[in-house]
Parts: C-alpha cells; sequence; structure tokens
C-alpha cells in the first residue's frame, strides 16, 4: 500500500476587503476538499493576512519562511494552495520559490491549476510561462470569489441582501471572523404558498408574468418588502433556480453602478440540489422555462402565428390557429347585435368569433372567409381530439418511451460527441501553442512569444464558442427529456383527459389543448390539426394507426 502523502496548506489574502470577505475560509475549504480527495492527510496550514505578494518579498514574508522551514526539516510532502498566485505575484521570484520547494523534494501543487512540475529544463520554461500568462488578477480574483460563493451557495448561507421571496433568514450555527453567527435561508411557509400558485397559474393556466401580478395585487398580496408586484418581480421568481433547490448567484451583476441581467450560461450554480430549499419540483420548474421560452419576443418573431401568451380570449384557440388560404393568425372579434323587446327594453347582444387578420386587415389578398364561428370550429376541434385520445389509449408507453429514446436523441449524441471531439482537438491545439512559447523562450523557435500568446488567446476564445455549443446540445437533451415526460404524463392521464377538461377553467382549457395541438388550419368548409410532432411519434413508433390518419386529418364541416 502506497504511503499517505503529508499535505501543508498555504493561504493568502492581500487586501483588508478580502480578510473580511472570508477569503482565507474559501481557500482553506477547497484546498482541504481537495486533500480528502488525492487521500492524503493535511498536517499543517499557513496562513498570511493582509499581505500583498507584489509588494513584499519573499525573505520578508514570516508564513513563506515558516514553510521553508518545515520543508527542510520534511515536516511535509506536498505544499498546497489554492491557486499558485497565492505564494507570490512577482514571476520571477515565485518561479524560483517553487522551484526551491521542489529540491527539497516538495511537490507544490494548486487546487486550480494542478501539481508544478520541474524535472526537466523545459519545465522551467513552461513554469515560468505559467506565470507570464496567468497576470491578470481581475480573472483570478473573479475564480475566488465565485468559488467563496459557490460554496456558500451550496451550503445554503446567507450572501447579503434580501432573502429571495418565499424564504425566511434563519441562525446557521456557523461563526465568522467577527464573532458573528451567519445566517442561512430557510422556506417561509406562507410565502411559498404564494410561490407554488406562481408557478402553477404558468403550468396549468398558461398565464403571463403580467396577468399573475394583477391577479396578486387585485388580492392585496404583497411582496416580501411590502410593495406591489409587477413583471420583473414576476418574471425574477419565475426563472430563479433557487426554488427548485438551487440556490445560485450571478444573475444581475452592477456594471458602474447600474444592474444588468445575466444570461443564464453565465450564472453560477451549484451541482448539488439543496433539498431543504425545494419548494417547486425539478421537472416542473424547467417545464415552466420551455414553455415561458417560447413566449420570449425572439420566439414570437420566428413564429408570428404561434402567440401562446393569448389567455385572455374568450376563444380556446388563438395562438395556434391560422388561415388555409393566407396563412395569417386568426385573431379574436366580436359581433354585436342591438334589439329591442316587445317591453320596448333595448337588449344588446355580443359573442366572440374568429377573424382572419389577413383579410379583416388587408394585408393579402385571401380569397377565404373573414369571421368563423366559434362553437363549429371548436366542436370540431374536439371530436378530432376525442378521436385522436381514443387512438392513444391503445399505446404502449413503455415500448414507446424506448423507441423514442433511441430515436430522437440519437441525433443529438452524434452532434454532442463531434463537438466534445472538436473540443478536444481545440485542447490538444492550444497545448501545442503553449510548447512553442516554450520553444521561444529557450530561443528555440522562429515565433516571438508575444505573437504565439495572440494565437492562444485566439484558441481560448474559440474554445469557449465551442463550450458554448456544447452546451446547447446538453440543452437540447434537456427539451427532450422534458418531452418525454409530457408524454408520459399524457399517457397516464389519457383515460381521464376528456373529464379533467370538461371540469376545467377556461384557461386550462388552453393549456391543455396546447399540450396536445401544435397547429390548426382553418379553410371554409374543412379544418386541419397538426397535433405535437411528439405525439404523432407517439402514435407512429407503437404501430397504431398511420400518421397521416391522425395528424393531418382534415374535418369537413358546413358553415
Amino acid at each position: 500500500m502506497a504511503e499517505i502523502k503529508k499535505v501543508a496548506t498555504f493561504y493568502r489574502v492581500s487586501t483588508k476587503g478580502q480578510l473580511e470577505g472570508n477569503d482565507i475560509p474559501m481557500q482553506r475549504r477547497a484546498c482541504q476538499e481537495f486533500v480528502d480527495k488525492q487521500g492524503w492527510t493535511l498536517v499543517k496550514e499557513y496562513t498570511e493576512k493582509g499581505v500583498s505578494g507584489y509588494k513584499t518579498s519573499v525573505e520578508d514574508r514570516d508564513e513563506i519562511q515558516r514553510a521553508k522551514h518545515d520543508a527542510e526539516n520534511g515536516l511535509y510532502d506536498v505544499l498546497l494552495c489554492f491557486m499558485f498566485d497565492r505564494l507570490g505575484r512577482k514571476i520571477y521570484e515565485t518561479s524560483l520559490l517553487l522551484k526551491w520547494f521542489s529540491t527539497k523534494g516538495i511537490e507544490v501543487w494548486s487546487v486550480k491549476e494542478g501539481q508544478q512540475q520541474f524535472q526537466t529544463e523545459g519545465d522551467d520554461a513552461a513554469n515560468f510561462l505559467r506565470f507570464w500568462q496567468s497576470n491578470h488578477e481581475s480573472k483570478k480574483t473573479s475564480i475566488r470569489v465565485d468559488e467563496k460563493h459557490v460554496q456558500m451557495a451550496q451550503d445554503g448561507l446567507y450572501r447579503g441582501g434580501t432573502a429571495p421571496f418565499g424564504y425566511c433568514l434563519v441562525k446557521s450555527g456557523v461563526i465568522n471572523k467577527k464573532g458573528k453567527e451567519l445566517m442561512k435561508l430557510a422556506i417561509n411557509e406562507d410565502q411559498a404558498v404564494i410561490v407554488r400558485q406562481m408557478f402553477a397559474f404558468v403550468k396549468e393556466e398558461g398565464y403571463g408574468s403580467n396577468r399573475i401580478a394583477k391577479y396578486l395585487n387585485e388580492r392585496g398580496i404583497k411582496t416580501g418588502t411590502g410593495a406591489n408586484w409587477n413583471t420583473g418581480s414576476i418574471n425574477f421568481i419565475l426563472r430563479n433556480p433557487i426554488y427548485k433547490g438551487y440556490p445560485t448567484y450571478g444573475k444581475r451583476k452592477s456594471k458602474e453602478g447600474v444592474f444588468e441581467t445575466k444570461g443564464r450560461e453565465e450564472w453560477i450554480m451549484p451541482e448539488i440540489q439543496q433539498e431543504h430549499l425545494v419548494i417547486i419540483k425539478e421537472i416542473d420548474f424547467d417545464n415552466i422555462q420551455t414553455v415561458r421560452s417560447a413566449r420570449s419576443v425572439q420566439a414570437v418573431k420566428n413564429h408570428a402565428y404561434e402567440r401562446i401568451n393569448n389567455t385572455v380570449s374568450p376563444l380556446l384557440f388563438v395562438g395556434i390557429i391560422k388561415c388555409g388560404y393566407c396563412g395569417a393568425p386568426l385573431t379574436t372579434t366580436y359581433n354585436s347585435k342591438t334589439y329591442k323587446l316587445a317591453s320596448g327594453e333595448i337588449q344588446k347582444w355580443k359573442r366572440a368569433v374568429y377573424r382572419c387578420s389577413g383579410k379583416a386587415l388587408r394585408k393579402n389578398d385571401c380569397i377565404g372567409q373573414t369571421i368563423y364561428s366559434q362553437s363549429k370550429i371548436e366542436d370540431a376541434v374536439l371530436d378530432e381530439v376525442t378521436r385522436y385520445l381514443n387512438h392513444m389509449k391503445k399505446i404502449d408507453y413503455k415500448k414507446f418511451a424506448k423507441d423514442y429514446n433511441q430515436e430522437e436523441y440519437g441525433f443529438i449524441q452524434i452532434a454532442l460527441n463531434e463537438k466534445n471531439k472538436e473540443l478536444q482537438d481545440a485542447y490538444a491545439e492550444i497545448d501545442t501553442l503553449k510548447k512553442e512559447v516554450t520553444k521561444s523562450i529557450l530561443g528555440k523557435s522562429a515565433f516571438k512569444p508575444e505573437l504565439i500568446n495572440e494565437m492562444i488567446e485566439q484558441k481560448e476564445t474559440d474554445i469557449q464558442r465551442i463550450d458554448s455549443e456544447v452546451r446547447k446540445l446538453e440543452e437540447d437533451f434537456k427539451i427532450k427529456k422534458l418531452e418525454l415526460s409530457d408524454i408520459r404524463e399524457l399517457a397516464e392521464n389519457i383515460r381521464i383527459w376528456l373529464t379533467k377538461f370538461n371540469e376545467s377553467t377556461h384557461e386550462k382549457k388552453k393549456v391543455m389543448f396546447r399540450g396536445l395541438i401544435k397547429e390548426i388550419t382553418i379553410f371554409k368548409d374543412s379544418i386541419e390539426i397538426n397535433f405535437r410532432i411528439d405525439v404523432v411519434q407517439f402514435l407512429s413508433s407503437a404501430g397504431n394507426g398511420s400518421v397521416s390518419d391522425i395528424s393531418t386529418r382534415a374535418h369537413s364541416w358546413r358553415r
């Protein structure tokens, strides 16, 4: 059995702000987790507080001298720090310091950068290059701050500011350097009920943020600060992963005193779900994000007739119904009549009807009708849905799920593998370039180090782009998983779908229809229904009826 290595760790902060911000505990935790992962044993810790790695020479740093003394006496086998710049920031001096530890038989490791090698002349040049290329303080500070916040988020510790709506602050039992007890988040059950209602409105009723805010304000329900709700505050809740148990930071960042919302790809989120913070089930939260994405400005621009956020219309299909002649969306309008009763009383009558927006607004030369009856269209669609569901009752879901996984995930998996290979190649190329810089420093290359460094920076940009594409494919995987979940839910509830439909509110009926139907096309004497592609595959893969019979059937009807 191999001898367990003895480890000494080294922590340093250079400013009062870092010291008060608990930067050392962050470094300590990261180092200790690394030691545990490697199977080593911690024997000593060195801590420098408020010492500048730029301004203070190695000879004048007491903790460095203590570490050197202990190294000479064989106290430890490995010197570990969070990043090598914790040992020093002067390029030449720090390189020599690390080389000194190596000559004493001490392995020098960094949590973020791995082991520093000193076996060959090339290693010396490469180590010099590492410090030369890493001389960007803002990036390193960002890494350390991110590590600290991720750790705090994982523990549910309070990171400052107001607790998100749905949560409250309770004592954590953790005491900071100032002797004050830190706080952590816990669910506020009274507010959590309201949060669950918000998400239910989106999932079950198709509400948008404006309508949710109006609902809450009309009932006198206030925000955590006692203010009225608005679309911004509702949106911030509906997109915040903390409600599924992932405390996240980086959603907003300040630039010159102005806060701007950052994209999801820039958020810092822990890998482990904090179950004690879960208010919304993860699968429900992710499904709702998919629904809301379909309502984005960009989605509406790309699919003008698929405006899902039309829950206020008394018509069921506004947003997914279009004219079969000109392709324009059918919108809501009203037919009104006024008549006098025998008693002399004036009565007004008004009903909602579907209107071809293209013809009504003279946007095109549509040869179809301007107005279509609500009852005839909606009754015809319900007839088709009933037939459709009768086919669905015969499906073997387990067999379908297997086929769906193989067919739908297959092409994404191929693309993902190709992108990962492209990413590996990019890393190999950047490694080759770094070796070329080493040769350049040794005078063995025709290229100047500055030129090669520019090439490295460009390659790093390429890596970021490819990594973004990989993340997008991984997100596609996630969406397919959600689609499969939708079909599973449909399969489990297929026999009671019509009963639930008849008992549902008008808004919920719209949501239920949109779970089945992608698009409805209306003609003068017929109507075509295009069921969602995942359900069509559900039918075809199970071998129960042809797709053309079910998904594009034209239902004839007379005016």
